[in-house]
């Protein structure tokens, strides 16, 4: 059941925001009680918390299969990943929501969207210096600001390719 509400949270969360979603609806979701969600999650930053958790050991365990023998094929996947998260009109990357609504989460859920961020800058670091590029940790940072931010405004704008631009822009001449 955990799982459960962990699944229809993360729907929720990415195609409404945290501050949206509700144990009500949760357990509207999956057939449960209210209470029966609070048995699981004892309050909503404990959901947060799981929830973040959960999706950044799924997008670990994505990071750890791409190859890292070809940097722009490396990168090329690692923007797949985001690009894979992005449904227009349905869902982005979970931790761009919560990183966009950071001002108004518990510190522990910020503290896990934060370490998100810093597991997907220490594996492009790894990557970029393995490769040989300068500046890897500043090069690092904008890739992943760029990726999440192109998301946020490809779907507030409806506009996919404006991720696609952003991501773009973001690798060109790093691998050149």
């Amino acid at each position: 059941m955990k799982e459960k509400i962990l699944e229809a949270a993360e729907k929720r969360v990415r195609g409404a925001g945290f501050a949206e979603m509700s144990f009500r609806d949760l357990a509207g979701d999956v057939g449960i009680k209210s209470a029966s969600v609070h048995y699981h999650f004892p309050t909503k930053p404990d959901l947060g918390e799981a929830l973040v958790a959960r999706y950044a050991d799924r997008f670990k365990a994505e990071l750890e299969k791409i190859p890292t023998d070809n940097l722009q094929s490396a990168l090329e996947a690692f923007v797949g990943l985001y690009a894979k998260a992005l449904v227009l009109g349905e869902s982005i990357c979970l931790c761009a929501v919560m990183g966009a609504e950071a001002i108004g989460l518990s510190e522990n859920i910020n503290a896990r969207t934060k370490a998100f961020f810093g597991m997907n800058k220490a594996w492009l670091e790894t990557l970029l210096s393995r490769h040989g590029v300068e500046n890897e940790r500043e090069t690092a940072a904008l890739i992943v600001a760029a990726l999440e931010g192109g998301m946020i405004v490809a779907s507030a704008s409806k506009d996919r390719s404006i991720f696609d631009i952003v991501a773009k822009a973001a690798l060109r001449g790093i691998a050149a």
